[in-house]
């Protein structure tokens, strides 16, 4: 073996090389050979483990089908065959009903709305799970969606189920700087045009404002074509020729917001409409802030009270020597805003009236308190009151308000904006209508 191993190395050229090259060159091998066989022993461990935590396949053979025997089938066929073949009716499958009294039906956790429409669900197969709580194609709050109803208000784009409408009918919408009374008309069609194109199973009301407020019906009505005709009807009253501006209204002041006693553009009573009703969006276009009075102080009602006694009492007898006069005075509309006009001419400010009045009167007559107003802290107050009473204790999403500032100036442009991104809306400016 040697000799064999030597002549190897011999006809390698081995021997040729010198001393120190030949143990360079074994130790070389003998690494080599060292890390082979350690990859050997490395590689076979890690075969060996994964053998073992590898979990063995169990094939287990399914119960056999239970099958007739061939006499017992052979019976069952002529069986069948006889029945067929007697004159005696065949068997029919029947429907056995429970008592009403052993029926369990869940607990319906929400109010459906009236229907009242004659729209007619088409209901389409639908593959897994998901198909809400709704009561059909869209008359619930699930449903298969059809309910929610998209729109486009003056450039706002967004989708609503229970949509309220707020127009501004106040005197000053039919100026002559924002048209006149043809400019109103082209926002009453806008306003029309979003009443179309409502989906029928949606749900809507318009609410109109200005010294008061009304509201077209007391509570969200379906979007069917009646019901879009009669609210567009409605609000072609408003702003019409001769009958400009809105003193009376079926709105009353919530008693569950921020007491007010009055002012102009009352937006609070027209929002706070659409909060009770449940609206989930709000359509708001006016061109001002709203001017709502808080009322005037007990404290400060009191003491002008001693005041205006105490200088009735130092000047009895020239308040007794003054004479009552008529006259013919011009009253200004409230907080300096446009009044009806003519009955053909645009828009004035204020009116004249024939009031009888004391001339003579003794200087120096007490001033009464002038009420404080609103500002958006309190409107925003106001309206927090509102949301959590009717939309936090019921569970709901607060609702969204979209806000057109039609023609507006910047304090009341600034107070929209404000508005509508407390209630994640948007906002838009509408300088003019074609």
């Amino acid at each position: 073996m040697k000799d064999e191993l030597a002549s190897l190395l011999v006809g390698l050229g081995f021997s040729e090389l010198s001393q120190r090259r030949r143990r360079l060159l074994a130790g070389l091998l003998l690494i080599s050979a060292g890390l082979h066989v350690v990859g050997l022993l490395v590689f076979g461990g890690w075969v060996v483990l994964r053998g073992q935590r590898e979990e063995t396949t169990v094939f287990v053979a399914p119960p056999p089908i239970k099958t007739y025997e061939p006499r017992k089938l052979e019976h069952r066929v002529k069986v069948q065959k006889r029945q067929r073949s007697s004159s005696r009716p065949s068997l029919m499958p029947r429907l056995v009903a429970m008592k009403p009294s052993k029926l369990s039906l869940p607990a319906i956790t929400i109010d459906p709305k009236i229907i009242n429409t004659s729209f007619q669900p088409k209901f389409k197969a639908v593959a897994g799970t998901g198909m809400g709580v709704g009561l059909g194609t869209g008359y619930g709050i699930g449903g298969f969606g059809e309910g929610v109803s998209a729109f486009n208000f003056f450039g706002i784009r967004g989708r609503g189920d229970k949509i309220a409408i707020l127009v501004d009918v106040s005197v000053s919408m039919v100026e002559e700087k924002r048209g006149g009374p043809s400019g109103f008309l082209r926002v009453r069609n806008r306003i029309h045009e979003v009443i179309d194109k409502m989906h029928e199973a949606a749900m809507f009301n318009v609410i109109v404002f200005a010294d008061a407020s009304d509201t077209w019906q007391s509570k969200m009505a379906i979007a069917k074509p009646d019901n879009k005709n009669a609210a567009k009807s409605w609000l072609r009253r408003f702003n019409s020729e001769g009958r400009y501006g809105l003193s009376h209204g079926n709105v009353q002041a919530a008693d569950m917001g921020l007491p007010a006693v009055g002012g102009t553009t009352r937006l609070d009573l027209a929002i706070s409409a659409a909060f009770q009703q449940g609206a989930d969006t709000i359509l708001i276009i006016s061109d001002g802030e709203p001017r709502v009075e808080k009322g005037i102080d007990q404290g400060q009602r009191r003491a002008y009270e001693q005041k205006l006694q105490d200088w009735q009492q130092k000047n009895a007898d020239e308040i007794a020597d003054a004479q009552w006069e008529e006259k013919k005075v011009w009253v200004d509309g409230h907080d300096g805003t446009l009044r009806e006009g003519g009955p053909r001419g645009p828009a004035t400010k204020g009116h004249w009236e024939v009031r009888r009045v004391r001339v003579g009167m003794p200087r120096g007559m007490p001033e009464a308190p002038k009420p404080d107003y609103w500002t958006l802290e309190d409107f925003l107050e106001h309206l927090r009151r509102l949301n959590e009473a009717v939309y936090a204790k019921q569970g709901k999403k607060s609702p969204v308000v979209h806000c057109i500032g039609y023609q507006i100036d910047n304090e009341g442009g600034r107070f929209l904006k404000s508005l509508a991104h407390a209630y994640k809306g948007a906002y838009r400016r509408v300088a003019s209508l074609r």
